[in-house]
């Protein structure tokens, strides 16, 4: 009987688990979007901090994750009946090869190194860099729309 009931919280132990929680936080490069399949239909995504990570729902059980900025945060996905369906840290940085910062006084200016080196901005850059790339880009814009 003894052996039978310990058996039995072993059981309700394991099914009380959370499964949903993930050990590794999720990484996710800034200005980049994975792909999170669920495991049931979502209901409830709550962020700890959306200045990190912004989440689209593709469908009930496909999230869309972008990284905004630096850093980590939380993700919480719940069911209809408020059970967690995901529970994971969302971590955001950038390690891409193909870029270059420099790093000129207090001011931090991004180059993407494809092909060539051009400006491409990223957050924590100098506000000055960003302003005048994306002056640049809605210059461009404007000459392809005929303006």
């Amino acid at each position: 009987m003894f052996a039978r009931l310990i058996a039995a919280s072993a059981l309700v132990a394991a099914a009380c688990a959370p499964a949903y929680a993930e050990s590794k936080a999720l990484d996710v490069l800034v200005d980049q979007t994975v792909a999170l399949k669920l495991s049931a239909p979502a209901n409830s995504v709550v962020v700890g901090n959306a200045a990190v990570i912004d989440v689209a729902i593709h469908d009930p059980r496909t999230l869309l994750i972008t990284g905004k900025g630096f850093g980590s945060t939380n993700l919480l996905v719940l069911d209809h009946a408020g059970r967690t369906v995901y529970s994971n840290l969302m971590s955001v940085s950038d390690n891409r090869t193909d870029q270059l910062t420099i790093v000129r006084g207090e001011g931090n200016y991004t180059y993407s190194c494809t092909d060539r080196c051009r400006a491409t901005p990223v957050v924590g850059d100098d506000a000055a860099h960003i302003e005048d790339t994306l002056k640049g880009v809605q210059v461009m814009q404007s000459a392809a729309s005929g303006n």
